[in-house]
């Protein structure tokens, strides 16, 4: 890697997909002005210029401490692969938000299929060969799973929350909270492009409420709904159980109350379950008698 002294007036660094982050340039500018600086930047040689790959921070940095040049790595790639570098770079940092996440991986889904047509599904095929080995052609999910450490769902429904939030939303709620919040970015998804404006200028203007459903509740001006009782809560709950847990709070309910357990069973049962509880089970108890029972 061959690191050359470049000069900050002739790198282009306007078209950026991420916005800097003004208090970490401060935080780097306060670094470098102490330490140095100690990775280079990424740029490609586009003419007499340089446009910027990667260390739009650290190129900041050095510009509010009026370096004359800036060490960096010039790298030989098309425009299309210079984009590709940026977003992953931009995808490896710890500190992307859900919606900084998702529009990185759509931006990415774009480069990548257009630098590989092959693999976008349904795409055009230019040869028998292609049609005969389209299956092994990995897909954009699939290549970016293995690369980020994802799963393939988690980056399918990012790209989807990107493109199905209108473009001014998404530029509208950057910086506020459901942009950190990614189910209620997928809530915020699954409205119409006129209600995500309405819920975007709610958020705007009322900053304390934080649920997108109950925003749409006070947009529609509907009654808030009535909490559930105790029972309705436990039958959610049971429903959402398999049938071998279903089975263990039958039994562990069974054991506290079996006066009403017993009274529960005999009322629903049918004639011919009512014979086999007084032959098999009724005898059993304490007290029993047959008279009584029939």
């Amino acid at each position: 890697m061959n690191v050359e002294q470049i000069k900050v007036s002739d790198i282009e660094a306007s078209d950026r997909l991420r916005e800097l982050d003004p208090d970490y340039v401060e935080f780097i500018r306060l670094s470098i002005a102490e330490h140095g600086l100690r990775q280079p930047i990424e740029v490609r040689k586009v003419g007499r210029k340089y446009h910027l790959i990667a260390g739009g921070h650290r190129l900041a940095a050095v510009t509010a401490l009026e370096w004359d040049t800036i060490p960096g790595v010039v790298l030989k790639a098309t425009e299309l692969e210079a984009r590709l570098l940026e977003i992953d770079e931009n995808l490896f940092r710890r500190e992307l938000s859900p919606l900084d996440r998702a529009t990185f991986l759509a931006k990415r889904k774009e480069v990548y299929e257009e630098l590989h047509p092959e693999a976008k599904h349904g795409g055009d095929r230019k040869s028998d060969q292609v049609d005969k080995l389209g299956h092994l052609i990995a897909s954009f999910s699939e290549v970016t799973a293995e690369k980020l450490g994802l799963s393939e769902r988690t980056v399918r429904r990012a790209v989807h929350v990107f493109r199905a939030i209108a473009p001014d939303v998404r530029q509208k709620i950057s910086a506020l909270w459901i942009a950190d919040s990614g189910s209620q970015l997928d809530t915020l998804a699954k409205q119409t492009p006129d209600m995500q404006r309405k819920i975007a200028d709610y958020m705007v203007q009322w900053p304390a409420v934080r649920n997108v459903a109950e925003i749409v509740r006070q947009l529609e001006n509907r009654p808030r709904p009535t909490a559930p009782e105790k029972l309705e809560k436990f039958l959610a709950f049971f429903r959402k159980c398999g049938p071998e847990e279903q089975q263990e709070i039958i039994e562990y309910a069974a054991a506290q109350m079996p006066a009403v357990a017993c009274n529960a069973a005999w009322s629903k049962a049918s004639e011919m379950q009512r014979q086999v509880i007084m032959e098999d089970f009724a005898p059993r108890f304490p007290g029993f008698s047959e008279k009584e029972a029939a």
